[in-house]
């Protein structure tokens, strides 16, 4: 039997742990860096400095310019970049097998060298206060981080990753290696590595990494207050943009499987019951889905809708319905079944490319203190009954959770509460 992610795990003498996993199948190599600090680990003040740090690494390093940087991937036909989530950040590199030791002096020197050049920093402030514009002109974006922020009552993690015009244009290159120096180091820190890695790969890295000590404190998070509301933000759009949702499942709860596929029947797909019931049967809105966004220590899960003035209290209405309905009677054995085979198959669908098993491993790590395999997940999903969906379904669907966020152009809101 193929154990897939078929992984094995190091750790270094300074804490830094190195997973990997050899797939011989693959010419490619996938290596990624995660660290364990994003924009729900930053003070009010620090808003945006997580993405901000991940921008400035690309900016030049002790060794390598901006175009160095670059061009050292490119020269090779690889390629390299880098994201920042509401908890860790990851820098990562694509080569072929024989580019590996590439791949590894340039991640590597990303992450222990960046300059932070004053002129750089200011540069790239400009870059990103255009990011934050871009995403303020595209409201089916911003109405997700707005929801998040009010369900969650401005904690860290509803904040959005990219931070405020005004955070952003404050920080300043002391802020930087202050963050840094905060949760930058080798006990917060996964190497991930999947692909034609070869035999002796923890053993060129070691003269990279296994001298780096940092000091990182990891100050604890502040707590989380799930409390239901209803927000407008005014913007002049054509369509309305909502989100209605609840406190969800953790990253870390082992009921977040069933609630996956609670998810799926609801609204994961276009045979799901909002959209069949909303755009296909009754024809109000374009887009519709149910998502979830589990956290370490937290959870949210909402449908997102995009509807005109006129429709807006109906789509709430056929929401809030949905809930109930799964609250009362849960799923029928058909749409367990087809949720069961759709998280299945999403699962391994998903883990077809090095760069996917090397992601996987990595969060894995961060969140478990292991890698999970598919095989753990399918016994786990081959559990779930309808009993688990409406336990589900009652526990998390409760009018004190009940948050809906709107954007688009209304003076004021025609719903002033919220029941399911």
């Amino acid at each position: 039997m193929t154990i897939i992610p078929n992984a094995q795990k190091f750790t270094l003498s300074n804490g830094l742990k190195i997973i990997t996993e050899e797939i011989p199948t693959m010419r490619s190599v996938s290596m990624g860096i995660l660290i364990g600090a994003g924009s729900g680990n930053e003070t009010a003040k620090e808003s945006g400095i997580s993405h901000f740090i991940e921008h400035m690494a690309f900016k030049g390093t002790a060794k390598r310019s901006a175009f160095e940087i670059a061009h050292a991937l490119d020269a090779v036909g690889g390629k390299i970049n880098a994201y920042t989530s509401k908890e860790n950040t990851m820098f990562y590199a694509v080569v072929l097998d024989k580019h590996i030791d590439t791949s590894i002096d340039v991640l590597c020197d990303l992450l222990l060298n960046p300059r932070y050049e004053p002129k750089s920093i200011e540069m790239e402030k400009g870059v990103i206060l255009e990011e934050i514009k871009m995403y303020e002109d595209t409201p089916d974006e911003l109405i997700h981080d707005f929801f998040a922020e009010q369900i969650l009552h401005g904690h860290p993690i509803g904040k959005p990753t990219i931070g405020l015009e005004e955070t952003v244009r404050s920080i300043s290159r002391e802020d930087i290696l202050h963050y840094r120096d905060s949760w930058y180091s080798p006990g917060n820190t996964i190497v991930s590595l999947a692909g034609a890695i070869p035999p002796d790969a923890v053993e060129r890295l070691k003269p990279y990494l296994e001298a780096w000590q940092g000091k990182a404190v990891n100050p604890p998070p502040p707590p989380h207050e799930f409390k239901g509301s209803i927000n407008l933000k005014h913007k002049k759009t054509e369509q309305l943009h909502l989100c209605l949702g609840v406190k969800g499942v953790s990253q870390v709860d082992e009921e977040r499987y069933p609630y996956a596929m609670m998810d799926n029947v609801l609204g994961g797909s276009m045979s799901s019951r909002l959209f069949q019931e909303v755009r296909e049967k009754r024809g109000l809105v374009y887009s519709i889905f149910s998502t979830s966004s589990p956290f370490r220590n937290c959870g949210i899960a909402y449908v997102y809708a995009g509807t005109s003035k006129d429709n807006l209290n109906k789509v709430i209405d056929l929401i809030l319905e949905q809930f109930k309905n799964l609250k009362k009677e849960g799923i029928t054995k058909a749409e367990l079944d087809k949720a069961r085979e759709s998280l299945k198959g999403s699962l391994v669908l998903g883990l077809e490319s090095t760069s996917s098993r090397m992601s996987w491993q990595a969060k894995s790590e961060f969140y478990y203190n292991r890698v999970m395999t598919i095989d753990e997940i399918f016994a786990k999903v081959d559990k779930v009954g309808n009993d688990d969906i409406i336990r589900l379904a009652n526990r998390f669907f409760r009018d004190e959770y009940l948050t809906l966020a709107v954007i688009g152009d209304l003076e004021e809101l025609p719903i002033k509460e919220l029941h399911c």
